[in-house]
């Protein structure tokens, strides 16, 4: 995408998913009237006598339970968007869960396809109205226009979160399911209409149209939900197994034909070798015509298959680089690649047509490291990219020169690639092992602060103490004597001496205790300038605590009032819920909580993307003077801290308060959540789905 939506639509946006989260109430109230109306004289007309009798039964339960579901719709709405935000796969329509499904799960999942199929041919006008606003205030990737949360599929999906966790049987629940989400297309067209005209920019001169839609691209395919889950059936390393004993791959068994070309029996599989060897040769005879010879490969290959499940691991496999050759978020040169890297899985498909479901074979590996690794570059003009994409051209030549069929060749290239990023990176992983050892000892230092600090308040001598005395001892110093505690070998009772400061603090700007302890002060200044040392804390600060707790001392020895507005001139640096050292702060790339500036008349919205949904691994981008991009590398274990890394190698780390307050402010750009491998894979399972019905 060219350029970064400005900060205004941005906060329009912000506020659109929240308003009609908020909205939700009355577009259920609207969608359950007209349920309410038009489902009995939907029921009068059927001729099953018992699915007439269901969906009365169902109406009945809608009646008595509408105000409870109008309650709870914008809820589910809300947690809905917050999934499709953080770029949640969902529990539903995906690759891998197809052999875990049910017969109950199955005719469920096959109404939430149903639904969704309808409720967007419904409402397409007003959604296509919106998506291309989306692409012209540029609010969603380049080519990504459909992946907004507020698509169709999310509406649906918040209906049956509501169906799903409502005490009432699965027939009510699957008939609800199967009619609520089409009665709510005129409520939801409106929304969708009003969302447009609220954020079309207003200098826009003309509307750009947005790419092809997923389902006209799985139209090129007649893959069934029906064939792709014998695919998934059985022990992919008994199957594999009983090929190598029989010379073939699977057993015949009852297949539908999903392939343009006629399955044809050979006898002699060398012939893919050279047909492989006859593909390089022709791309190298006729430049451009690549994509004819790619189509003829497949065809001859298709002519080799030996069993059923082997044609339709080929279908699988070319629908799967499809899908991720037409990925906004892959860079063009790294799309190129995945294409070239077609013809030797289609090889593999052959020998093992169900590598693609196993996660740790060395194909499934290869490809994914290669598209995850890609996504830490926004543009191939950025440092580092070129080089990246020589060792990927590497591999890949290595690959398409290869004569093997198995997944040997595949381990070799991703072996040989991880190698060549690592020595490429030798001082980017230092430094993020450094930050990782710097950020664990500053959450174990802070966790036992906290502690610390607890257990002072509840002494008997703070009961009367100051607050500004409390704020340095259950902050500063509270680390101090947490650190104290970490690196003591000797299990003393009071390393340091640091708790004998703390009383001594306490006694000392208290009236009636100070006298006790007015011959200690030289003492215990030194003490707490040593212990402030120890956690590296910045000399001014330690003068300004210093002076701060003098001037409680003076008072009260005095015992006379003092100046309120002079106590909070000295007052020392407030205490903050995570702290660092400098030297911490430097070897993490730790960004201060300080608040972040807004364009002028904005105010920071609610979090749109909840801290609990970025999960490490995902690629997000930073604002920082520009959108930079970044990876999710590390979560400490009680989520205090967060540590990003970008393609040099450089780190950057912040409290989960920053992160929270970044998230906000819509300073964090969620590129990708999950592997982009399994994305495309469950595009496959969503081709199967729409095919089936």
């Amino acid at each position: 995408m060219s350029g970064s939506p400005q900060p205004h639509y941005q906060t329009l946006y912000r506020a659109c998913i929240k308003d009609t989260a908020s909205q939700g109430a009355e577009l259920m109230r609207s969608t359950l009237a007209r349920a309410l109306h038009a489902l009995p004289q939907a029921a009068a007309g059927l001729e099953d006598v018992v699915e007439r009798g269901l969906l009365q039964d169902a109406v009945e339960v809608l009646r008595e339970r509408q105000q409870t579901l109008i309650d709870a719709f914008p809820q589910a709405l809300l947690t809905e968007f917050a999934h499709a935000i953080a770029g949640d796969r969902g529990s539903w329509l995906s690759f891998e869960s197809l052999a875990l499904l049910g017969d109950e799960q199955m005719q469920d999942n096959a109404d939430l396809v149903r639904a969704c199929g309808a409720l967007e041919e419904a409402v397409r006008p007003e959604l296509l109205e919106l998506e291309n606003t989306l692409v012209s205030a540029q609010l969603t990737p380049e080519g990504a226009a459909q992946r907004h949360p507020l698509r169709p599929e999310v509406y649906v999906r918040s209906v049956h979160r509501l169906a799903r966790h409502s005490p009432v049987s699965p027939a009510v629940r699957r008939r609800w399911v199967r009619h609520l989400p089409l009665l709510m297309a005129p409520e939801l067209a409106r929304t969708y209409a009003a969302m447009a005209q609220r954020l079309r920019p207003q200098d826009a001169a003309s509307t750009p149209q947005p790419p092809a839609r997923q389902e006209d691209v799985d139209r090129a395919t007649q893959l069934t939900i029906r064939e792709l889950r014998k695919l998934m059936e059985g022990d992919p390393a008994d199957g594999a197994a009983r090929a190598r004993r029989a010379g073939a791959v699977f057993a015949e068994t009852e297949f539908s034909q999903t392939v343009p070309a006629a399955l044809q029996m050979v006898q002699d599989m060398r012939k893919v070798d050279q047909l492989v060897l006859q593909l390089r040769q022709r791309q190298a005879a006729m430049p451009g015509t690549e994509r004819d010879s790619l189509e003829a490969f497949r065809e001859a290959l298709r002519r080799e298959a030996k069993q059923p499940a082997q044609a339709l691991g080929l279908e699988v496999v070319h629908l799967m680089i499809a899908n991720l050759a037409a990925d906004p978020r892959l860079l063009p040169p790294v799309r190129a690649l995945v294409r070239e890297i077609e013809p030797p899985l289609l090889r593999l498909a052959l020998a093992d047509p169900r590598f693609f479901s196993d996660r740790s074979h060395p194909a499934r590996r290869l490809l994914q490291e290669i598209t995850q690794h890609s996504l830490a570059w926004s543009s191939p003009q950025e440092p580092g990219f070129p080089a990246f994409m020589d060792s990927l051209q590497q591999a890949t030549d290595a690959l398409l020169d290869a004569r093997a069929n198995g997944p040997e060749a595949f381990e070799i290239a991703l072996l040989a690639l991880q190698d060549a990023w690592d020595e490429a990176q030798p001082r980017g992983r230092r430094n993020r092992e450094r930050a990782v050892r710097a950020l664990i000892r500053a959450e174990q230092r802070n966790l036992l602060a906290e502690r610390v600090g607890r257990e002072l308040l509840k002494r008997r001598e703070a009961l009367g103490a100051p607050a500004e005395a409390l704020a340095f001892l259950t902050g500063p110093w509270a680390h101090v004597l947490a650190q104290a505690r970490l690196t003591d070998l000797a299990a003393q009772e009071d390393p340091g001496g640091y708790g004998w400061v703390a009383t001594t603090v306490l006694w000392s700007v208290q009236a009636s205790l100070a006298g006790h302890v007015a011959n200690q002060q030289v003492q215990m200044v030194q003490r707490i300038r040593q212990g402030l040392a120890s956690i590296d804390y910045l000399p001014a600060d330690t003068q300004r605590w210093l002076h701060l707790l003098a001037a409680l001392r003076d008072l009260a020895l005095s015992a006379t009032p003092a100046s309120a507005e002079r106590i909070a001139r000295e007052r020392g640096p407030e205490r903050v819920s995570t702290w660092l050292a400098p030297l911490e702060m430097h070897e993490s790339g730790y960004v201060p909580d300080t608040p972040m500036p807004l364009a002028a008349g904005n105010t920071p919205e609610p979090d749109t993307l909840p801290v609990q949904d970025l999960a490490v691994g995902s690629y997000v981008d930073l604002l920082a003077g520009g959108w930079e991009r970044w990876q999710l590398t590390w979560a400490s274990p009680h989520g205090l801290l967060f540590m990003f890394t970008n393609a040099a190698g450089a780190t950057r780390s912040m409290t989960r308060r920053k992160l929270d307050q970044m998230l906000s402010q819509g300073a964090v750009r969620l590129v990708s959540a999950h592997p982009v491998v399994d994305g495309a894979l469950d595009a496959v399972a969503r081709a199967a789905w729409r095919n089936s019905l």
